[in-house]
């Protein structure tokens, strides 16, 4: 087998581990409704001014019950891909979908095909597992992300009122995640990355 084709093999397999556990479910539940027409959402990160080397969560646009969360990397060059899993309250939030239309991995006119993302709820009840990468990296190598861009969007909805401090409106990032760089085709690698979520309200 080519080494490139090697090389593509457990690169992939080695993101979508963490996947493993995934369910074919892309909501949050059976019930998106519980927050009523009236309920007005939003999110407040944890680092509303990401540093380099960091991979956080920022707010995006909302809609009554409905919010928009960016998952936004700083500083990484290299940027190949990432897998990672954001925990939140399943009785006090339902997780909607992922938006990829303007993901950073699609710079430079990169094709579908060379493009994996997912976002599946985990076996784990308030759990998401997300994946989002270029496939190939001896044809799309790593992007080099400086000012701050969008690698997703994930759009969660308030099934209830959630006001500051309520710890059913915390987002928060599972330690089970990997990032991956490649300075060259052969020398991909993880990178260590600060991470960090945030909380939504809802009134």
């Amino acid at each position: 087998m080519p080494m490139r084709s090697i090389h593509h093999r457990l690169f992939v397999a080695a993101l979508v581990a963490l996947a493993v556990t995934a369910l074919p479910s892309c909501g949050g539940g059976s019930d998106s409704s519980g927050g009523g027409s009236s309920t007005v959402a939003t999110f407040t990160p944890d680092t509303p001014t990401p540093p380099a080397a960091s991979i956080v969560m920022l707010a995006g646009s909302s809609s009554g019950a409905a919010v928009n969360v960016r998952i936004a990397v700083t500083g990484v060059d290299d940027f190949l891909g990432a897998a990672f899993r954001v925990n939140y309250d399943a009785n006090a939030l339902f997780f909607n979908a992922m938006d990829d239309s303007g993901s950073l991995l699609r710079q430079g006119g990169v094709g579908n095909n060379n493009l994996f993302f997912e976002a599946n709820q985990s076996s784990v009840v308030g759990q998401v597992i997300v994946t989002a990468t270029r496939l190939d990296p001896t044809t799309a190598p790593g992007v080099d992300v400086g000012a701050t861009a969008d690698l997703v969007v994930l759009n969660f909805s308030a099934r209830r009122a959630i006001a500051g401090g309520d710890a059913g409106g915390l987002l928060a990032f599972d330690a089970s995640r990997d990032v991956q760089v490649c300075a060259t085709p052969l020398t991909c690698a993880s990178a260590v990355l600060t991470w960090s979520g945030g909380a939504v309200t809802a009134h």
